[in-house]
């Protein structure tokens, strides 16, 4: 046993459960991409759904500590990923655009609680494997999403009942077991981690316009390729040792690739672009643990940056899409280049 945030959890737990809830969360976000194939809607209300879970997303930092603080960690995880399973099924009832945005908002508070545990359960672990893994659940979320897209069409929704039998089964039988002490309740927040999320997520958010500006076909072509590619990238770049160059480095490859993706929408640049671009994901909690952001203010900052997700599908889509993303990936990455090299600066002349 090894005792985390206060929590006593069995060692395979604390590795597998970051992994399993940021994985499942991520899938139950991403499927619906797919799934508005078969929703007869105008496109901006389209991006707007895709966007809308971000919105809820954005509440983490002050629901998530008060959440943790009464049910403990890991049922925090069990109960959203189980949440969303029903919401899943809810999607697949109506296809009315206001019943759906209500629930695509549900679904992003829930991610973001899911999610902002598995990250601080992976910091405190403090292993950068673990960690890379762990953000290497959005990559799964997707590749299982293009699956199951693939193999049942419209009725992909449905499958997320499966999980949700064992969450439930999980649920009652750790009811007495998950004993946690009470901290204190406030919000958990850290304006560096924002701002390296907010500009290293960009790819992430990005690459949810893909189905609708390549076709969804061409589009679980390139995720079966690029996001298996990029789980090996999630677990391997936080290996490297100087976590300042490989960042810049890595945002480097992210804004040329991306740029010349998106101008010439060609699948092998995409392909780059998504593996380098979701790889980032896994350093960025690595990089704000260097900047000296305690790890409970890692997860609720990095959902809080999440707006982002709801507000990039939105801004792209207003003139032309292909040339309004090619920027926007150029100029964040430059941005984070630049703050990347601030801060650590700063940091010598500090001790200096």
């Amino acid at each position: 046993m090894i005792e985390m945030l206060n929590t006593r959890l069995s060692l395979k737990l604390a590795t597998i459960l970051p992994v399993l809830g940021f994985t499942l969360s991520s899938y139950y976000l991403i499927n619906f991409i797919f799934y508005l194939k078969y929703i007869h809607i105008p496109a901006f209300l389209s991006f707007i759904l895709i966007g809308a879970p971000f919105i809820g997303r954005a509440i983490t930092p002050i629901t998530y500590p008060l959440l943790v603080s009464r049910i403990g960690i890991s049922r925090v995880i069990y109960s959203s990923i189980g949440s969303m399973a029903i919401i899943n099924i809810l999607e697949y009832t109506d296809n009315d655009f206001s019943f759906l945005l209500m629930l695509r908002i549900i679904t992003g508070i829930l991610f973001g609680l899911s999610t902002s545990a598995s990250i601080e359960l992976a910091s405190e672990s403090k292993s950068k494997i673990i960690i890379g893994m762990t953000m290497g659940g959005w990559a799964l979320g997707w590749i299982i999403a293009a699956f199951t897209a693939f193999l049942l069409g419209k009725y992909m929704l449905l499958i997320g009942i499966l999980p949700l039998t064992l969450l439930i089964s999980y649920w009652k039988s750790k009811i007495d077991s998950n004993k946690i002490l009470h901290r204190q309740i406030k919000i958990e927040f850290s304006w560096k981690a924002l701002l390296i999320f907010l500009l290293g997520f960009e790819p992430a958010y990005i690459l949810q316009i893909l189905p609708s500006l390549i076709g969804q076909s061409a589009a679980i072509y390139e995720t079966f390729i690029a996001y298996s590619l990029s789980f090996l990238a999630y677990a391997f770049l936080p290996l490297i040792k100087n976590v300042k160059m490989s960042s810049i480095l890595i945002s480097i490859v992210i804004g040329i690739s991306g740029f010349f993706a998106f101008i010439s929408l060609k699948i092998y640049l995409f392909i780059l672009f998504t593996i380098f671009g979701l790889g980032m994901n896994s350093i960025l909690p690595i990089l704000s643990r260097l900047l000296n952001v305690d790890p409970r203010k890692i997860g609720p900052s990095m959902n809080l940056a999440a707006l982002s997700g709801f507000t990039i599908p939105i801004f792209v889509e207003i003139g032309n899409i292909k040339y309004n993303s090619a920027l926007l990936t150029l100029t964040t990455s430059v941005l984070l280049i630049s703050f990347i090299l601030y801060e650590t600066n700063k940091k010598v002349l500090n001790k200096i």
